[in-house]
């Protein structure tokens, strides 16, 4: 579980994956950075945060690793539902 907030999760995630784990990744929200209405910065600056998040869940994906997103008041199983259509694979030894 990882807001995914950090570039280090890169490390952790391809240390465990090497070892031919079956691996989930469950986004939990971190929240977002607030912007005063009318700040045009502070929207670009989120418009680029939103990119950068959602640049590590494509890197994530494309390393062959399940990504979900779990929100506030969900259980849990419902966000891990999509993946009981599929096989969630490990890394290669």
């Amino acid at each position: 579980m990882t807001p995914l907030t950090d570039q280090r999760i890169f490390d952790v995630l391809h240390q465990v994956r090497g070892r031919a784990n079956p691996m989930v990744v469950v986004e939990i929200p971190a929240g977002e950075p607030v912007v005063e209405p009318g700040d045009a910065e502070g929207e670009l600056a989120l418009r680029l945060w939103r990119a950068d998040r959602d640049a590590m869940r494509f890197t994530l994906v494309e390393r062959g690793i399940a990504v979900v997103a779990h929100r506030p008041g969900e259980s849990l199983d419902l966000a891990l539902a999509p993946l009981l259509r599929t096989r969630i694979h490990g890394g290669s030894r």
